[in-house]
């Protein structure tokens, strides 16, 4: 994306892009608190509340979502409950670059003690939903990088009241037009408040169209008048695609907040961590003996973006979600500096011809993928490289079973995990879920359950039409050379090396779909070292010994991408959605119906590592009635059901 041209104009920044400034010069901290907090009668209410959501249309300097952060720490605590979260939820179309926003704030020492965060977990300008908890938690903020008139519509909120900032209608006209009031109209709720520094006409005609009680009151400073509103009643939304349609949130209901998670791998344990944080009890069930013995058990993973041709909401996903990784892997390791998470870049070599075009091709934000030379990725690695590739700057390998481990740790008493559990059948009684082994005995119950069990989440009548398989892969670990101990970077080609640890590599990895053996085979440590000396010759001698190796089953899916999300009631989808085929009107389809309190997390193949962040937010999210961590469309293709659509679209025997 394209960050914000900046002016700097007697120490303050300006907008060259729509010849206006991004605060007042009569001060910028009295007229946020002025124009947005008391006009939407904050910080009041929110007192005593469990949770509150502000959203806003232009992010800019972060002045007001900081100024607003600093009441909600002062003041929340004293009277809310216990893990009281503030959600702030703010769309940029032209991102500060992050030299700008420290400059910015830098006029504003009263704020360090919060800005330091936001300019420590400043994302870079990549298109989507950059998700970021802050302060412990107590205040997630969802900096969504795009189109107003776009992201609005992505939006899955209800939201408590509305920051209309950006720039004056005159220079920014987009950013208040009829389809932006709708969309604010369709994200509020009775009660719903918002306010904004203008008082044009064209602005209060079109709050007023959409539902609001619009009046005006006195401007700040110099300005005569500004506006401000509410939303008496509930705006019905027309929902374009009812079969991916998610609940409508309001207020949270109280309840017992206990989940049991099915799988102690990288996606349930990050669940469970997720809900965890979010004051959830929860049981995680494994059926091995100790955690992430499955995909998430090699010794060493890679943590890389997955690059796609084209702008897609799958490669929104991924971007976003590589991000996310990466920032809560180094929140991770503060806390606990043992942690193997070595950052030090990732080389994708072109060894072949879909490399070679995201090379000619690439076109993204240089902190996500830049491509470079063969001589300088033989600088960045330490070894020779021979061919072009691409450099994932920000990527890293990772411990997977220790990251589980400290995940768990950080947890604490919130999460139990019970192994040599196998849970082998489901039944819903009297409104909890039974979790039962293959005696039938009961293992555990709970309202909500999220299946993390990787391929084997379609065991169960429930989800047996889950479109999900395995993969088996193979991993091999070879002694170090007196040339390879100088890898500075994970490597990857048609497979992968790693840098040694304890004088070793490991270098991967098969993939053959459907086969699911575990056992380890000779001639798969053969291909993996065929492939290493193919790709980088020279950097071993011609006889490799194999020191070690494991096989291990991956969860997959047709299309690539994870199931996230509830369960659909199979028989209703196929009741009432059976004639997509046919191009009815979307109005005439009722909206999706799924089993009570049952998610999934799985099929995340051989980027796990990199989407089980994000995937335990999306989950987390949903359980816990909070805004979702991905736009619409996003989760729309993670939604279980997806297939189940596509087929129904496509009509009987396709």
């Amino acid at each position: 994306m394209k960050h914000a041209d900046i002016q700097w104009q007697q120490g303050q920044p300006v907008s060259t892009d729509f010849d206006d400034i991004y605060f007042s010069r009569e001060g910028g901290l009295e007229e946020t608190e002025y124009v947005f907090m008391r006009q939407n009668g904050l910080p009041e209410r929110w007192q005593g509340v469990e949770d509150f959501v502000i959203a806003e249309t232009g992010f800019g300097t972060g002045l007001n979502f900081l100024t607003t952060v600093q009441h909600w720490l002062a003041k929340a605590d004293v009277s809310s409950p216990t893990g009281a979260c503030l959600h702030y939820l703010s769309i940029e179309k032209f991102p500060l670059s992050k030299p700008d926003l420290e400059q910015a704030l830098a006029c504003w020492p009263a704020l360090d003690a919060v800005s330091a965060q936001l300019i420590e977990n400043y994302p870079p300008a990549v298109k989507g939903f950059h998700h970021i908890p802050l302060f412990g938690q107590r205040v997630v903020l969802s900096l969504i990088f795009g189109d107003a008139q776009e992201q609005l519509p992505n939006l899955h909120a209800a939201v408590d009241a509305w920051y209309l900032d950006g720039f004056a209608p005159d220079k920014n006209p987009d950013m208040w037009t009829t389809a932006v009031f709708r969309q604010i109209a369709r994200l509020s709720k009775p009660g719903t408040s918002f306010s904004t520094f203008t008082a044009a006409g064209v602005v209060r005609r079109g709050l007023q169209a959409a539902g609001f009680e619009v009046e005006k009151v006195k401007g700040f400073g110099k300005k005569r008048e500004m506006l401000r509103g509410v939303v008496t009643e509930q705006h019905e939304a027309k929902d374009s695609a009812p079969w991916f349609a998610l609940p409508r949130l309001g207020r949270k209901a109280e309840g017992n907040k206990h989940a049991v998670v099915i799988g102690a791998g990288i996606a349930g344990v990050r669940t469970a961590w997720s809900l965890a944080k979010r004051g959830w009890r929860v049981d995680i069930i494994e059926r091995q003996a100790a955690m992430a013995q499955g995909g998430s058990g090699n010794p060493q993973g890679i943590v890389m973006p997955r690059i796609s041709l084209g702008d897609s909401a799958e490669s929104e996903f991924y971007d976003t979600a590589f991000f996310k990784a990466v920032r809560e892997l180094n929140r991770l390791k503060q806390q606990y500096p043992e942690l193997r998470w070595q950052q030090g870049g990732v080389l994708q070599l072109a060894s072949s011809q879909r490399v070679r075009q995201q090379i000619e091709r690439l076109d993204c934000a240089p902190e996500l993928a830049q491509a470079i030379s063969a001589e300088q990725a033989s600088e960045i690695a330490g070894v020779e490289v021979t061919m072009p590739a691409l450099y994932f700057p920000q990527a890293g390998w990772l411990d997977p079973v220790q990251s589980c481990q400290l995940l768990l740790c950080d947890a604490g008493d919130n999460v139990r995990l019970h192994t040599h559990s196998d849970v082998t059948s489901m039944q819903y009684v009297d409104g909890a879920w039974q979790l039962l082994d293959a005696e039938q005995s009961l293992i555990l119950n709970a309202e909500t359950v999220i299946l993390a069990n990787a391929s084997a989440v379609s065991q169960f009548s429930q989800t047996a039409f889950l479109p999900i398989g395995h993969a088996r892969g193979q991993i091999s670990v070879i002694p170090a050379s007196m040339h390879s101990k100088a890898l500075r970077c994970a490597i990857c080609h048609e497979g992968y090396i790693l840098p040694a640890t304890r004088g070793e590599h490991v270098i991967g990895a098969s993939f053959l779909a459907g086969d699911d053996s575990v056992a380890p085979r000779h001639e798969e440590d053969e291909e993996n070292i065929r492939q290493l000396q193919q790709s980088l010759p020279g950097l071993f001698a011609k006889q490799i010994p194999i020191a070690d190796h494991r096989a291990a089953l991956r969860a997959t899916t047709t299309d690539r991408l994870p199931l996230l999300g509830p369960v659909a009631d199979e028989g209703f989808f196929a009741e009432h959605y059976h004639d997509l085929h046919k191009g009815k009107a979307a109005a005439q389809y009722p909206a999706a119906k799924y089993l009570d309190g049952l998610y999934v997390n799985a099929g995340h193949g051989a980027r796990g590592l990199t989407s089980a962040f994000l995937a335990a937010e999306v989950i987390a999210s949903q359980v816990n009635h909070e805004p979702l961590a991905v736009s619409e469309s996003i989760w729309q293709v993670l939604s279980p059901s997806r297939l189940q659509i596509r087929g129904f679209r496509k009509g009987p025997g396709s």
